[in-house]
C-alpha cells in the first residue's frame, strides 16, 4: 500500500534481503523498501520480533522510519503498569544505544551514503517506534538528478 511521502510495507515471512548496488535500478521506492526490510530484520535480531507495519520515507538528507506494533507479547503484558512501561522504554533505549552502529552501517550500505547520526524514540502506549537517520548527502536530490540524467539520455536528439 502506498502513502503520500513514503511507502508502507507489511512485513511477513517473505521478507527478502536488501537489494544493493545497481544504480540504474535505484529508486525512492526500492530504497525505502530495502530500509524497511532491514529495520524489521534488525528488530527481529535484537528483540526476537519485528514490527508488523513499517513506513520508510526519504526526506532530503534524512531517512525516517515509522514502525508499528513493535512490542513483544511479554512487553504487551508489561504495559499494564507505569513501572512496566518505564522498563520497556529503558530497555529499548539501552539496546538501541548499544547497537546503533550496526543499524547505521546497514542503512548506510542501502543508501550508499554515510549515516552521520541517528535518533530513535518510542511510544509504548501506541506500540510505535520512530527512527531518523541523518545522511551525509541529500539523497532525494541525488535520486532526482539520477532520474533527470536517465530521462535526458532517453530524449530524442534534435538537430542535423
Amino acid at each position: 500500500m502506498e502513502h503520500p511521502g513514503g511507502r508502507t510495507f507489511r512485513m511477513g515471512a517473505a521478507s527478502g534481503r536488501p537489494r544493493q548496488g545497481d544504480m540504474k535500478k535505484r529508486s525512492v521506492i526500492t530504497i525505502e523498501a530495502d530500509v524497511g526490510t532491514a529495520v524489521v530484520r534488525f528488530q527481529r535480531e535484537q528483540q526476537g520480533r519485528g514490527a508488523a507495519l513499517v513506513r520508510a520515507h526519504i526526506l532530503g538528507d534524512m531517512i525516517v522510519v515509522r514502525s508499528s506494533d513493535v512490542l513483544t507479547p511479554a512487553e504487551v503484558r508489561l504495559t499494564a503498569t507505569e513501572e512496566g512501561r518505564r522498563l520497556i522504554r529503558s530497555l529499548r533505549q539501552e539496546l538501541r544505544s548499544i547497537n546503533h552502529d550496526e543499524i547505521e552501517r546497514v542503512i548506510s550500505e542501502i543508501a550508499e551514503c554515510a549515516v552521520l547520526r541517528s535518533y530513535c524514540d518510542m511510544s509504548v502506549e501506541a506500540a510505535e517506534q520512530i527512527e531518523v537517520y541523518v545522511l551525509a548527502d541529500d539523497m532525494m536530490k541525488s535520486l532526482l538528478r539520477q532520474d533527470l540524467d536517465r530521462l535526458n539520455g532517453m530524449a530524442p536528439r534534435r538537430g542535423p
